[in-house]
């Protein structure tokens, strides 16, 4: 240890340097022209931001810290409806509707999934217990004065 201190030992890295760029699993918004995927994996870090990527009608986002404790998931003749609200200077409700939604249902409470994705085809392009999202509504909800 001449010339150096202890703490300065022990501040040395070493092992592998960080990775430069882009890692696919960091929750980037996908490519539009890329294979149909309906949501991001859940990573395994919580994140800040809510991504509905909503075909030609755009991409509306919302923060996860307004999202209010009460939700639903719900089975209809039809699939599957998520029902979020995000309370911020406005109340906000978010009706994702598809097939095979459980995992990301609790991926969104879990607050670890950046974006989901509606389907332009209304069908998935993969296996049958693939997720699917064939709609994303969001609407503002009058406040009760």
């Amino acid at each position: 240890m001449q010339g150096s201190s202890f703490l300065d030992d022990l501040l040395k890295t070493s092992g592998p340097k960080p990775a430069t760029g882009a890692d696919p699993d960091d929750g980037e918004l996908p490519d539009p022209k890329g294979p149909y995927q309906a949501h991001a994996r859940p990573l395994a870090k919580a994140v800040y931001s809510f991504h509905c990527l909503k075909g030609a009608e755009g991409i509306v986002s919302f923060q996860y810290v307004n999202l209010d404790s009460h939700s639903q998931f719900q089975a209809g003749e039809h699939g599957q409806v998520i029902t979020l609200r995000f309370a911020g200077t406005q109340i906000w409700q978010v009706t994702i509707a598809g097939l095979n939604l459980s995992q990301l249902y609790d991926g969104i409470h879990r607050h670890v999934i950046p974006w989901v994705r509606k389907s332009d085809r209304g069908f998935s392009a993969s296996a049958d217990k693939e997720p699917l999202i064939m709609g994303i509504d969001v609407k503002v909800i009058p406040r009760e004065e």
